[in-house]
């Protein structure tokens, strides 16, 4: 077999250059190769550059005149005889070592590749026993379209992931993959928190999916994610002191009448409390008595300054109820949650106030009731098991959190109640099988801590170089040559870095209309269509991502 190049000049243990044989054809940007080390180990390499030189016409030699003057002197067949192609291969590791070990997982090459040896292309089957051995399949290697790629899903889970990409260039299709893989291939549970409705048409032939509307029982979160609900700010600490004060009250009045704590009534309830605290201030006492978090009665005198406070919480809930009625529920969201579906929480309508607090709550409840739980299993507690299968099914199993537009709930440099819970979960959520899945259009929003627990990065077209810069600094997996690979690709093409593949790659994402049936929504609106009263059909992300250049 005569391969498609020499190895030419110097090379190391990482890196080497090439001569390509121009009889063979040119390899493409990105396609692997195997070369024989100094051990005389099958080394596996990866295409990172090719350029064109003509000897006779080197750059930096010579004026234009001089140039000109070697076209028109030499004949074109002594230039072409003086012209060669040279291609940069970077080094991933030794796929097969000289005994015929064959290493699925490539390892570390600790010699350089002797100039002169023969460089071939990967055979096929062995980059197919490398990338096609994971759960979930995810593309095909873009280099070479008939490798198809998995994900190992316990790595993918365990150790959580990110996509990251600009609007447009196929997040939520892969996203959609994904789910429909972990759903119908291994019978996963899987939890998507949609800001936008997004996925709230998310089907696929055989799919299981429960969509769910997203309500908040303001009886069953805690006080600090009722202020944020509310739209109370974090350093308005009187008017949050009070809400607090009188949510344990509201509360601890309700359950000793033999009602549940929750729904409208709890808040109009709340409201009521906080309006009688009004009329105490104005009274000559000044005084109200109200019920701690430990539960012990407590008298206080008001002061001048409480009333401006009461009557701005009063404000703030009644806003609340006016304007998002809508969102007020009984009901406990973790309930809904059903194992093996893909259960999408649709989050539209809301404010980024009340999507924090929502998340907030579903985060800790998932956390604690599986913290729970397995620790009832370890001890072989049934009861509790049982009271846990009965009132939360999806929660005696593991499960993956996926959070669209993950920078509005995990923002850089700020702190609120759902960043908190993320952060608990991307730091202790492998030991009781809990994992995340972070989605953002804007990386460098995210908070970084978050971002760096993530140990599979699915990185599609990401164009400003800060967000590029930001993601290498948030992952050791990220070198310089990925962050051009990274520049360099097309919609809907990804670079997948990490835990859950063998070897970083260069991936075209399936398409999760055409290739797999399905549908998820988010099309584009008909504009044109629209303002002339002729509307049609909207337009879907795939057909999109084919219009752009």
């Amino acid at each position: 077999m005569e391969g498609v190049g020499i190895v030419f000049g110097e090379s190391t243990t990482d890196h080497f250059t090439f001569i390509v044989n121009p009889k063979n054809g040119l390899p493409r940007f990105g396609e692997f190769l195997t070369v024989k080390n100094r051990d005389g180990d099958d080394v596996l390499a990866i295409l990172k550059s090719v350029r064109n030189v003509n000897w006779l016409m080197e750059a930096g030699k010579g004026s234009y005149d001089y140039v000109e003057k070697t076209v028109n002197v030499f004949s074109k067949g002594v230039l072409e005889k003086s012209e060669a192609i040279l291609a940069t291969a970077k080094v991933v590791g030794v796929l097969r070592r000289a005994d015929g070990e064959f290493l699925t997982r490539p390892a570390p090459n600790r010699v350089p590749i002797k100039p002169g040896e023969r460089v071939y292309l990967a055979d096929d089957d062995d980059l197919a026993r490398i990338f096609s051995n994971g759960h979930v399949r995810i593309g095909r290697l873009i280099a070479r379209e008939s490798i198809e790629v998995g994900l190992d899903v316990n790595r993918l889970v365990s150790r959580h992931f990110a996509v990251l990409a600009v609007t447009g260039a196929g997040k939520s299709n892969t996203i959609a993959v994904l789910t429909r893989e972990i759903v119908s291939n291994v019978s996963g549970t899987v939890v998507i928190l949609d800001p936008h409705g997004e996925y709230q048409r998310l089907s696929w032939p055989g799919a299981r999916v429960n969509p769910i509307k997203a309500t908040i029982d303001p009886g069953r979160i805690r006080p600090g994610e009722l202020a944020g609900m509310l739209g109370i700010a974090e350093n308005a600490t009187q008017q949050r002191r009070f809400l607090s004060i009188a949510y344990y009250t509201v509360k601890h009045e309700m359950i000793e009448e033999g009602l549940t704590p929750g729904g409208r009534e709890f808040l109009e309830r709340l409201r009521d409390k906080v309006e009688d605290w009004i009329r105490a201030s104005e009274s000559d006492e000044k005084e109200i008595t109200y019920i701690d978090h430990r539960g012990r009665p407590v008298v206080r005198k008001l002061k001048a300054n409480d009333r401006d406070s009461l009557i701005r919480v009063s404000d703030y809930i009644n806003e609340f109820l006016r304007d998002f009625e809508e969102f007020i529920g009984p009901s406990d969201i973790l309930s809904e949650l059903k194992p093996g579906f893909a259960n999408v929480i649709n989050l539209s309508g809301m404010e980024e106030e009340q999507m924090i607090a929502l998340a907030s709550f579903l985060l800790r409840g998932i956390m604690k009731t599986r913290v729970e739980y397995v620790k009832a299993k370890n001890i072989s507690d049934r009861d509790e098991m049982r009271r846990i299968a009965e009132q939360y099914p999806a929660l005696t199993k593991p499960l993956l959190v996926i959070v669209e537009e993950a920078h509005i709930f995990a923002p850089r440099n700020e702190s609120n109640p759902a960043s908190k819970w993320l952060s608990k979960i991307a730091r202790e959520g492998r030991k009781f099988g809990i994992g995340l899945g972070i989605v953002s259009q804007r990386p460098k929003k995210l908070d970084d801590d978050i971002l760096s627990q993530t140990n599979t990065k699915i990185i599609l077209r990401l164009v400003e170089p800060n967000d590029q810069r930001y993601v290498q600094q948030a992952s050791e997996q990220i070198s310089e040559d990925l962050l051009s690979d990274i520049a360099s690709l097309g919609v809907g093409e990804a670079v997948i870095v990490g835990y859950a593949i063998t070897i970083p790659a260069m991936v075209k994402i399936y398409s999760f209309e055409r290739d797999f049936k399905g549908h998820y929504g988010g099309g584009d609106i008909d504009i044109v269509g629209e303002w002339s009263g002729n509307p049609g059909e909207s337009v879907g992300e795939e057909e999109a991502l084919e219009d752009l250049p």
